[in-house]
This record gives structure tokens, C-alpha cells and sequence, in this order.
């Protein structure tokens, strides 16, 4: 029997302009249950072409709206960690599900397809395993490797799109 979910028609309005536009595209799906506290869409993973990898990473609003206008990762993040494979998907979901936290307050999962080689040569920068998944660090104050990957991303080498999104149903009221 096929899951159904609590109709979101009423919290559209909660999302960014490039988030509905996924949504009446169809390109994300509606996965909220009822009773949740916030509205959550999502894509599944795609299945990279041979000599390609996908990665993850969870970003907050000022990072995926600077990604979305400007093609590229703004080089405001210290880690702007990226992680590998559908282990690294679990963990940059954590991030969005309340498992992990930072300041920075993720909304968004993005996956990135990136070739074998531009992978290799951030692992050779930075790797690190977080909760079983591999974690390549693009920021400055871990591998540096964000001008290798942006210059991918304007190539064409580097394709991305957003997998994951989370929006509160009710906002907070500010005193």
C-alpha cells in the first residue's frame, strides 16, 4: 500500500521561489506526514554515470540562494564540507532532521555529480570519516578546495541539483 502524505497546497508559500518551482515541477516530492512539524520534499538520489561520483552537502538558505543565482558555492563557508555516496546523503540529511547541527541552518541537500579525478584530488586535500561517510572539506579551514570544484561547476564537469528540502509549517514569533 502506497504511503500518503499530509497535503502541503496551504504551506507552498513557506518556500523559496526556486524550491516551489521544483515542486510544480515535479521534480521534488511532498514526503510530510501528518503531524509534522515542518513540510519536507524530496528527490531521490540519481545514479551517477560510470567515472562520476555523487556527494551531498546540506546548506542553509544565504549558501543554496547564492548556488541558485550564481552557479557556483560561495567561499563564505570555514569546512563547506562535501560527502560521498548515498552514506554521505544519510549523514547531510542528519543535518535537516535535527541528528547534527550547525550554525548555519541547513534547509537544503544538494547533490553534486562530480568527476572520479576532482574526487580523488580533494581526497588527496582532505578526507576525514563522520559517522561512516567520507568528508571532503572544500573551505579554508579544511581542504581548500573550493576553486578546484567551482571552476568544475562552471566547466560543466560538475552538475548539481537540490534532493532534499525542509520548511517549518509554523513560524516562531519574535519578542
Amino acid at each position: 500500500m502506497a504511503e500518503t502524505y499530509e497535503k502541503i497546497d496551504g504551506h507552498l508559500k513557506r518556500f523559496l521561489a526556486h524550491e516551489r518551482t521544483l515542486f510544480l515541477e515535479e521534480k521534488l516530492q511532498n514526503v510530510t506526514h501528518r503531524g509534522s512539524s515542518s513540510v519536507w520534499l524530496d528527490a531521490a538520489s540519481s545514479e551517477p554515470p560510470i567515472g562520476m561520483i555523487n556527494v551531498y552537502r546540506p546548506m542553509g538558505d544565504t549558501e543554496i540562494l547564492y548556488l541558485v543565482q550564481n552557479g557556483i558555492l560561495p567561499d563564505t563557508q570555514p569546512y563547506q564540507a562535501i560527502m560521498e555516496g548515498e552514506s554521505g546523503r544519510i549523514y547531510a540529511e542528519k543535518y535537516l532532521n535535527g541528528k547534527k547541527w550547525t550554525d548555519t541552518h541547513p534547509t537544503t541537500v544538494v547533490e553534486f555529480t562530480v568527476p572520479g579525478t576532482v574526487i580523488d584530488t580533494l581526497k588527496a586535500r582532505q578526507i576525514k570519516v563522520e559517522d561512516g561517510a567520507l568528508s571532503m572539506g572544500l573551505g579554508n579551514k579544511a581542504g581548500k578546495g573550493l576553486p578546484i570544484f567551482n571552476d568544475s561547476i562552471r566547466s560543466g564537469s560538475i552538475t548539481w541539483r537540490i534532493v532534499k528540502v525542509k520548511r517549518p509549517i509554523k513560524t516562531k514569533e519574535k519578542k
